[in-house]
């Protein structure tokens, strides 16, 4: 039944193609004030223009979706023929700094721009469908990465090669888990999946595998969706191996000066002489997809892979003959542009290989406490995560007398705090009262730093009214509460995480119901806790029937969430007036 995925995915490639196209065009027709709310845009002031061309700005408020590495424009906001192309580096709240950098395919021209001028920040297109679609043909006409995509040979692994680094693994500290993926990553023959939930260890153990293929002298690709991926991917890598040869696949004024500090040296994808031998080259998927199809890596390995779309993987499976993968598929999944009608072709490079092959599992979390890990553990991988010891008895710090003792009260690590409200959008002024008062008090009474506090909403609409409430609160640090959506939180950590669901009405979510309903998106969003998760959700958002299949099993998955929590009703404290 799989025998027509090449054409699927270069439909996909098409159809992602007009759908970010059309996307452009409904976001530019927007007023610049409506597309900073929807999170398309950014307005900042320019403050400084390096030598190299990266530019700095401020903003008072950055409520955009952007992603390290995202092709920007810098303009004034309605003359989209004008302007300059960059990169997006990143954002730092502290500062209200916006960090840009030249696009190092596009003709720089900062001439025009003048310090202290307000210009807009808006998205452009990176327009690579015909590369992707020479790299989707490129690895279908390889039998063994035909017959790896299509499930038609199994796993490989050389027995005395992974003795030998379970070996070297566990005289490395791992755990049993880390050591056998670490041990099969290693001896893999061709393909190795390493299936790494929250804070089970997973880059900790990519990097020893990295270290000890390219310290034998292998040449090892490490590919990754984002920047911030790479960088972190290299990070570990370098300490675990101080002396390896490191390299990025990029131009200097993208390599953040951390990197540079690390030893970490600048390659271009096309004129310069990569490394042959005990060394690793990173870059980004789009960076390997400008390299011609040579196979002149040993391995390539890809880490945070269930966030990568499979033509974006193919292109650094060109390179090599053995792909490693680690990843998680029940986290967050690619970003999808338009609406497909094959499920199959938008799944991350992760899933699709784990479906097929499985994958092996870390199965030891030492972020989570034993009680997070019951409930993250038992709604989203089967019951199999477990909290190392040293984080099982971990609770938040409790002080009794409070207003919210019943939600607070550390015996409960995992709680839903129900307020049953009706509100048909995606804010709610009752869950945001409600998450003011439990963050006042998780701070000034529980004495817990604000900045290990953070609240999550799958809305912007709610992040905004939550951060009012907040102001409205008045304690002090609140500005160092971190309030964002669940991709902005991808990868981060605090103490207690809150995450409010905002929309109340069942009815009404039919509409939204596979953004609403994503078992990936909850997951991250409860797992990002070390001590306490609190849910603020209305009764009614678990109640929605989704008409979609995959939709109505997610549903089904938040209403087991629902009767796993235990429960504490609020509604005639914070309910409707």
């Amino acid at each position: 039944m799989d025998l027509d995925l090449e054409q699927r995915l270069l439909r996909f490639l098409a159809r992602e193609e007009d759908g970010e196209r059309r996307t452009l065009e409904e976001v530019r027709a927007l007023s610049v004030e409506d597309r900073v709310l929807e999170g398309e845009c950014i307005a900042a002031r320019l403050v400084a223009v390096a030598a190299d061309g990266a530019l700095t700005l401020e903003a008072e408020e950055n409520l955009s979706r952007f992603r390290e590495g995202d092709p920007v424009l810098l303009g004034d906001g309605s003359d989209f023929g004008a302007g300059v192309s960059c990169v997006y580096r990143g954002f730092d709240p502290g500062s209200g700094r916006v960090l840009l950098a030249p696009d190092a395919f596009a003709t720089l021209d900062t001439r025009g721009l003048r310090l202290g001028e307000r210009y807009c920040v808006d998205r452009r297109s990176l327009d690579l469908r015909d590369r992707l679609s020479g790299v989707v043909r490129d690895a279908f006409a390889r039998p063994a990465l035909r017959a790896v995509l299509l499930g038609e040979a199994a796993m490989a692994v050389d027995p005395e090669r992974a003795a030998r680094a379970r070996e070297r693994l566990g005289a490395r500290g791992l755990n049993p888990a880390q050591v056998e993926g670490g041990a099969l990553a290693i001896g893999a023959e061709n393909l190795a999946l390493v299936q790494g939930p929250p804070g089970t260890g997973k880059t900790a153990v990519l990097a020893e595998v990295v270290a000890a293929l390219a310290g034998a002298g292998c040449c090892v690709a490490l590919a990754a969706f984002t920047h911030r991926a790479v960088d972190n991917a290299l990070f570990a890598i370098r300490r675990v191996a101080p002396d390896l040869p490191l390299c990025k696949l990029g131009h200097g004024h993208r390599i953040e000066p951390e990197l540079r500090g690390a030893g970490i040296r600048t390659v271009r994808p096309r004129g310069d002489q990569l490394p042959r031998r005990g060394a690793v080259v990173g870059g980004t998927c789009h960076a390997f997809a400008k390299l011609n199809p040579e196979e002149r890596f040993h391995y390539v390995v890809f880490d945070e892979a269930g966030q990568i779309p499979i033509p974006h993987a193919l292109a650094g499976m060109l390179q090599a003959r053995r792909w490693l993968f680690f990843g998680d598929h029940a986290q967050l999944p690619p970003v999808i542009t338009a609406r497909h009608a094959d499920p199959e072709v938008t799944r991350s490079v992760f899933e699709r290989l784990h479906a097929v092959h499985g994958s092996h599992l870390l199965d030891l979390s030492y972020r989570m406490n034993d009680a997070l890990c019951a409930v993250v553990g038992g709604a989203f991988y089967g019951g199999r995560l477990r909290a190392a010891p040293a984080a099982a008895g971990r609770r938040m710090p409790f002080v009794p007398g409070g207003r919210c003792d019943d939600v607070l009260d550390p015996a409960r690590p995992a709680v839903l705090a129900r307020v049953d409200h009706l509100q048909p959008g995606q804010r709610s002024q009752e869950e945001a009262n409600l998450v003011a008062d439990l963050v006042d008090e998780i701070v000034r009474r529980h004495g817990v730093p604000p900045e290990e506090v953070a609240v999550v909403a799958p809305f912007r609409a709610q992040v905004r009214l939550v951060r009012s409430a907040l102001d409205a609160a008045g304690f002090a640090g609140r500005e160092r509460v971190v309030v964002d959506t669940v991709e902005r939180m991808q990868g981060q950590e605090r103490e207690v995480v809150l995450v409010s669901l905002a929309a109340g009405d069942p009815d009404s979510l039919h509409r939204r119901a596979a953004f609403f309903y994503s078992t990936n998106r909850l997951n991250v969003s409860l797992s990002r806790a070390r001590t306490k998760a609190i849910l603020v959700a209305s009764r009614g958002a678990f109640a929605g029937l989704p008409m979609e299949a995959e939709s109505l099993r997610a549903a089904a998955t938040f209403r087991r969430l629902y009767r796993m929590l235990p429960q504490v009703d609020l509604t005639a404290v914070y309910g409707p007036a």
